[in-house]
Formats: structure tokens, C-alpha cells, sequence
């Protein structure tokens, strides 16, 4: 097999990726995988996904995270992320993620920034993350503790964030925006700015995997979503040059036209092994079985799923610019076919701010 050091001989960086990718696919690697260590959180934030699953649930051991990273080790995994819950919550997180980085991961970690200590500091000093991604929900503690619902929230993640980059740790924020805070965002990129970090914010709100609704109240109108993400022209440019990237990429007629289940995959802290964090239905236990025979055997009807006739989807201009998940429609609509109108509005928002003069020609 040849090296990614010869596959980019002759090729710019956008050549190389889509031909790395292409292997990928076509291996069917298990390139990059989510480890949800603990649905346990110190925080009760109103828009969670992860409400009410289950936290008092046994959780896997450590040995049986140590087995799992050696087998996706073994089946070609290198992007590894470690989340929740709060994943620093768990005994034993020191340990795991000592033993992803030891086995050369690229390990990201996802946390709400509060438990961060003087051990794990010495161990990301020692042994650093490809980065931290800290979740922040206002420039002020009021907003931020009315979203987390725990006093004195904002100061704990505020000093975590603060020791982190005082440590030169590889730092992110990002934040879900929501009728909560969104008067705040403008704030928050200052504050993210002046800390010389990087800030990404998603308006998609959701159901919970529960089946709770409750967060579809918390959404702000598409307007107000697509006015604050395009108001930079950093974002602007990112979208440009994403959509460049794939100009000419033939949509698939595939149900779920990414890559869960194809080079992606999550386990949760009760051992099962799920295409993506959205898709439930579908699972393998690695309590009764291994890696390679549920990534090889448990997806196969899944990834293998057509959209029906007449899904208005599949031959939509705007897939690319709206977040389409079919995972997202079946929590929202109880069906991975109907689309949700909340995210089809915000592609449309998108496709007029980016192609202004595409626009222009049609009216």
C-alpha cells in the first residue's frame, strides 16, 4: 500500500485528501471514532442531547476501554475522540487517555472545562491532546449558568480555560446558540478572539435522545442563525472553501450520504457499538462480541439503506449548506425521511448569503 507521502507527490493538498479519503471509503477504515467514556455530567444544560440516558446505567470498566482502543488500533482508527457526559468525570479518564496517546492517537477531548485540576494539567503537559474542545454558552455568568443551570459554572470552565492555555495546551470553544444566548455571541467570539483561540457554534438544536422535545423551544429563527455565522468573513471563506472541495462530488442515493458506519463510529459507556452518536437503532454490544466483527458484520443493512422515491433530499442543491442528517429528522419527526424544515430553511439562508449573485440571476 502506498504511503500518503506518495499519494500527495504531484497533487495539491485538496487532490490529496479526496484521493485519502477515497481509500478510506473504499477500505471501509474505521478512521475516526467517538469514545463517550460516561453520560454522567456535572452540568444539567437545558438543550443536551444526553438527558436522562441513563447515567446510573453500569459503565464500561477500564479494561474493557483499554481492549477496545487495542482493537480499533487494529482495525486502522487514528482520529480518537474522548467525550461524554463529562469524560473527565470518569475514574479512570487519566488512565484511558494515557493509553490512547501511548498507542498514537490523535486524541481530542471534549469537555465543559470545570474539571480541570493540577493532574490534568501534568498529564496533557506531559502527554498533549491534538486539542481540547471546551463548550461555552455566554460571554457572561448569568447567561452561561442559565444554560448550564449550575452556579458558578462559568468562573470553574472561565479558570479551566484559562489553565489550559496557560499550559499551551491546542484550545477550542464552541457553543450551541439558542434564544438563551445568542444576544451574548458577539461577545463570545470577542472573548475567544482575545484569547487568540478558535470558535465554532452550531444552531442546530434538536430533540434528546430520550425523546424529550423541550429543546426544539430553545432554537433562534434561521435568520438570526445564518446572520450571525456568515457576519464573519472567516466563516464565509470556510464555507467557500468547503464547497469547493466537493464541487462535482456525485451525491449518493444512499439514505446516509456521510461516513457513519463507513469510516466513523461511536461507542457509549454501556460497550455499544453505534455508526454514529444519532443513529440508535442500529448497534453491535462489544460486551458479547469484538471490534472487527461488529464493524465488519452489525452496519451492512444500514450503510446499504436507499432514500425512498421523491425524498426531497436527495436531488437538493443546498444538502451540503443545511446539516442534513437523517439521524436529525427521526429525533425531530420520528421518521429519517422527512426532513426537518428548521434546517432546510437555514441551507436556503446559507445558499443566498454565500452565492448572492446566483440570487440575483434567479429573480
Amino acid at each position: 500500500m502506498s504511503s500518503t507521502c506518495e499519494l500527495a507527490t504531484g497533487m495539491d493538498q485538496i487532490q490529496f485528501w479526496r484521493a485519502l479519503q477515497t481509500r478510506i471509503n473504499q477500505d471501509r477504515i474505521p478512521f475516526s471514532g467517538s469514545l463517550a467514556l460516561t453520560h454522567r455530567c456535572n452540568l444539567y444544560c437545558v438543550h443536551c442531547y444526553a438527558r436522562e440516558m441513563n447515567p446510573s446505567s453500569p459503565e464500561l470498566s477500564r479494561d474493557h476501554w483499554l481492549r477496545i482502543i487495542d482493537d480499533i488500533k487494529d482495525a486502522g482508527c487514528l482520529h480518537l475522540l474522548l467525550t461524554g457526559g463529562e469524560p473527565l468525570l470518569h475514574r479512570d479518564f487519566k488512565r484511558i487517555y494515557t493509553y490512547a496517546k501511548q498507542n498514537g492517537f490523535l486524541v481530542t477531548v471534549f469537555s465543559n472545562g470545570t474539571r480541570v485540576d493540577a493532574a490534568i494539567l501534568d498529564l496533557f503537559s506531559e502527554l498533549p491532546p491534538y486539542q481540547v474542545e471546551i463548550s461555552v454558552y455566554g460571554a457572561s455568568s448569568a447567561v452561561h449558568e442559565r444554560v448550564t443551570g449550575v452556579p458558578g459554572s462559568f468562573e470553574q470552565t472561565r479558570r479551566g480555560i484559562e489553565q489550559l492555555l496557560a499550559k499551551g495546551i491546542r484550545l477550542r470553544l464552541k457553543s450551541v446558540l439558542m434564544t438563551l444566548n445568542h444576544g451574548e455571541f458577539p461577545a463570545m467570539e470577542e472573548w475567544a478572539a482575545s484569547l487568540g483561540v478558535r470558535f465554532r457554534f452550531d444552531a442546530a438544536i434538536f430533540p434528546a435522545i430520550s425523546g424529550d422535545r423541550s429543546p426544539l423551544e430553545l432554537r433562534v429563527a434561521p435568520e438570526r442563525a445564518v446572520e450571525l455565522e456568515m457576519s464573519k468573513t472567516e466563516r464565509m471563506r470556510s464555507w467557500h472553501e468547503f464547497l469547493d472541495q466537493f464541487r462535482g462530488h456525485k451525491t449518493s442515493q444512499n439514505l446516509y450520504d456521510c461516513g457513519s458506519g463507513i469510516n466513523t463510529f461511536h461507542v457509549d459507556p454501556h460497550g455499544w457499538l453505534y455508526p454514529c452518536l444519532m443513529v440508535r437503532h442500529t448497534r453491535y454490544s462489544l460486551l458479547s462480541g469484538n471490534f472487527r466483527d461488529g464493524w465488519a458484520n452489525a452496519f451492512n443493512a444500514f450503510r446499504q439503506t436507499v432514500a425512498p422515491a421523491g425524498m426531497p433530499c436527495s436531488n437538493c442543491d443546498q444538502k451540503l449548506l443545511c446539516g442534513y442528517c437523517p439521524g436529525f429528522f427521526l429525533l425531530e419527526n420520528g421518521s429519517e425521511t422527512i426532513p426537518s424544515p428548521y434546517i432546510c430553511k437555514i441551507g436556503k439562508l446559507r445558499s443566498e448569503k454565500l452565492y448572492p449573485d446566483k440570487q440575483k440571476g434567479n429573480s
